[in-house]
């Protein structure tokens, strides 16, 4: 009864028999206050304490039970406020008015005691479960909040680790590449012409810009395994290789998958790099890998590697011509390359065949609106900013300048020089 002992009762009866009647009845349980009206009863319900339950009387004069119980759901106030109606009238239409409206139960005139404490106290119980709900539902939405507002800061936390750490990656990888131009401009120069034209057939081929990522940085380091070669055997064509020499090269591609291999990050890279001196029809190495077996990023990579060092002499004696370079290619469409490269890879150097680039090196400072990129501008940390044949505007300048300013290095920047006032 302890908790029945806090609960307020508000009985709402125009007549003072029937008020004594259910106070005397009630007061030793509840607290209880009375009201004579209609009127008086929307007054009271205002006021503390708060009624946690009310008996209203449905006929009475100037406002009745019906008229009443509608103000009280009406207002926000009191619209949680159960009711039960007292009343003489025991028609079926009588009782559905009442449910209608809101009312929890309905007793009937003359009232029996005992049905009385019984209906009151089910529903006070009731009213305490649902404020009991009310009041979880209410602290867990508070803890929902604050928890999601404590997992968009750990999100951001974690967003902000895991850029550092892609910062960190791609600088990491740019040393790496860079310590092949200690051996020389043409090493660096050689992986990034590589790199370029790798990216941009991977992209032809559908892949997934994080892919075509992937790819770029395997070309990039594809020869790091020559890091230990001698000047003379670095410079040497392949085909004035004696046999000692072939040996040492043809491990290159090992050297390089071995060390990258020892940073997890980079397994997938190593293993391209493993496999970019596979041929298509089995007859390359390490492991004499062929077809499909290899993977795509070492198909890519080789053709596009031959085809440089074709165009530089890296395999042969002499320099060839573009079409000399091109034509070599297609002739091992199906034996050497995997024809799905060559097919993509094709409009790229015909474009280089048919078109001399007149390009000129810019700063970020000078850029112009409608200066067209002639390459692409990566970004210090290694990834693509922007790609080749965009023509500038105002918004992407700024950019650029922004990016520049924030990395403290210069981009490498190449435009048209036929598009420079």
């Amino acid at each position: 009864m302890s908790n029945d002992a806090k609960s307020t009762l508000l009985i709402v009866d125009d007549q003072p028999e029937n008020l004594a009647v259910l106070s005397t009845l009630l007061q030793p349980h509840y607290l209880v206050r009375a009201a004579r009206s209609g009127q008086q009863a929307l007054r009271a319900v205002t006021s503390r304490p708060k009624p946690d339950l009310i008996l209203l009387d449905v006929m009475m004069p100037e406002m009745d039970g019906y008229a009443v119980l509608a103000k009280l759901r009406e207002a926000p106030l009191t619209a949680d406020i159960p009711v039960i109606f007292i009343t003489a009238l025991v028609t079926e239409e009588d009782e559905q008015r009442g449910f209608n409206l809101g009312a929890v139960d309905y007793i009937t005139k003359p009232i029996k005691p005992a049905v009385v404490l019984a209906r009151v106290r089910t529903q006070l119980e009731l009213k305490q479960a649902r404020d009991r709900l009310a009041e979880q539902n209410a602290l867990l939405e508070t803890r929902v909040v604050e928890r999601t507002q404590a997992l968009k800061q750990a999100l951001g936390k974690v967003e902000s680790a895991h850029a550092a750490l892609k910062k960190s990656y791609f600088g990491t990888l740019m040393a790496i590449s860079a310590l092949t131009e200690l051996r020389g401009a043409f090493f660096g120069e050689r992986s990034r012409r590589v790199a370029d034209v790798s990216r941009k057939v991977a992209n032809f081929m559908g892949l997934s810009e994080a892919d075509a990522q992937t790819v770029f940085i395997a070309a990039l380091l594809h020869d790091i395994g020559k890091i230990g070669f001698t000047d003379e055997l670095l410079r040497k064509p392949v085909n004035k290789m004696n046999v000692q020499e072939l040996t040492l090269y043809r491990r290159h591609p090992a050297l390089a998958a071995d060390a990258l291999g020892k940073i997890e990050s980079l397994k997938e890279i190593a293993a391209i790099v493993r496999y970019h001196h596979e041929r298509y029809d089995g007859s390359g190495f390490p492991e004499g890998r062929s077809g499909l077996d290899i993977p795509l990023g070492a198909r890519i990579i080789c053709a596009v590697s031959d085809y440089d060092d074709f165009r530089h002499g890296g395999l042969t004696a002499l320099p060839m011509t573009q079409k000399e370079s091109h034509r070599y290619l297609i002739e091992g469409r199906g034996r050497r390359y995997d024809p799905s490269v060559i097919d993509q890879l094709e409009p790229v150097l015909k474009f280089d065949e048919v078109v001399e680039i007149d390009e000129i090196k810019v700063s970020a400072k000078h850029l112009q609106e409608s200066m067209m990129l002639t390459r692409d501008v990566m970004h210090p940390d290694g990834f693509l900013l922007l790609s080749m044949n965009t023509v500038l505007d105002l918004g992407v300048i700024d950019q650029l300048a922004t990016v520049e300013r924030d990395a403290s290095r210069s981009l490498e920047i190449w435009v048209l020089r036929n598009r420079i006032l």
